[in-house]
């Protein structure tokens, strides 16, 4: 029988899948944080050794298998690449001939909407990045350098503006309204004192500043301008990155596909985010993921 294995590694958690030729779950588990960006060399191995530790293979064979796709945060270039697999070279159950393929989590996000061939994903959920891939083999990345680049549009990028925002109306620069104190009510700004030690402490910590986000997207729908506002703008950042990467490849097959909590959030952000869309190409067909990324990174192994 032979076995394939799919790797998606974050910077909080890491999922296995192993399938076989007929594509498949034979087995799925999950591990710590395996993004090379995040974590060290041996918490990756340990990580996606864990996953893998309640999988008990079919035959005492070794290599138990044929390939491995690996799709991890953090990876981004050859020597990238490459320390990935010096590390799941060590893993008990790959061996010498094992083929490994790694590369960043973009590509197993695009695949996750069964867009295995071309097309473009677009994720979107505490930081952002546009990726695409066309029938010729090129690809183009668009954003995603990173929060303190600012990740438009992305929640973190929502939490600072909406930071910026109560701290304007705290100082008088703006009108004080209901969005403005839901914001200093969450952050505990309530004196001009406050300011510095608070916007430094969200600034420093990208997931608290971007657990903000959802009050944005709760006062836009209920028509606050700010909010909206702020919508507004991150959308339109969003669309951004789709046009770069869409105007760098030539798509027979255009979709596109949003992965991330806020990419797929209703209200006025998701409707705004896809009329933006849309507006690039009329052409487009956007989606949400279809399969696991996990399963896709194992589907991304039998192909290699």
């Amino acid at each position: 029988m032979a076995l394939y294995l799919g790797i998606d590694g974050g910077g909080t958690k890491t999922k296995v899948c192993v399938i076989d030729q007929n594509r498949q779950i034979i087995y799925e588990g999950k591990g710590g944080p395996s993004s090379t960006d995040t974590v060290p060399p041996d918490v990756t191995y340990k990580s996606i050794k864990n996953a893998l530790a309640g999988f008990k293979p079919p035959t005492p064979e070794k290599p138990v298998f044929q390939a491995v796709f690996a799709g991890l945060g953090g990876v981004l270039t050859e020597a990238d690449f490459k320390q990935v697999e010096i590390i799941l070279r060590k893993i008990p159950l790959i061996g010498k001939t094992t083929r490994i393929r790694v590369r960043n989590d973009m590509e197993i996000a695009l695949a996750s909407g069964e867009a295995f061939d071309e097309g473009i994903v677009l994720i979107c959920g505490t930081g952002m990045v546009a990726y695409g891939r066309d029938t010729q083999g090129n690809t183009y990345k668009s954003g995603g350098w990173g929060y303190h680049e600012g990740d438009a549009g992305s929640a973190y990028d929502l939490g600072v503006q909406a930071l910026r925002t109560a701290v304007r109306s705290l100082d008088g620069r703006i009108m004080d309204d209901d969005f403005t104190r839901a914001v200093k009510h969450k952050t505990h700004l309530r004196y001009t004192s406050d300011i510095v030690p608070v916007v430094a402490r969200y600034h420093a910590d990208r997931t608290l500043t971007a657990a903000l986000a959802p009050l944005v997207t709760e006062h836009a729908d209920q028509g606050n301008a700010y909010a909206m506002n702020i919508i507004d703008k991150a959308t339109s950042e969003l669309a951004l990155a789709v046009k770069a990467v869409h105007d760098h490849l030539v798509l027979n097959k255009r979709r596109v596909v949003i992965v991330g909590a806020l990419g797929n959030a209703g209200g006025l952000f998701g409707t705004l985010l896809k009329k933006k869309i849309m507006a690039i190409d009329s052409l487009f067909k956007i989606q949400g993921p279809v399969i696991d990324p996990a399963y896709a990174a194992a589907i991304l192994a039998m192909q290699s």
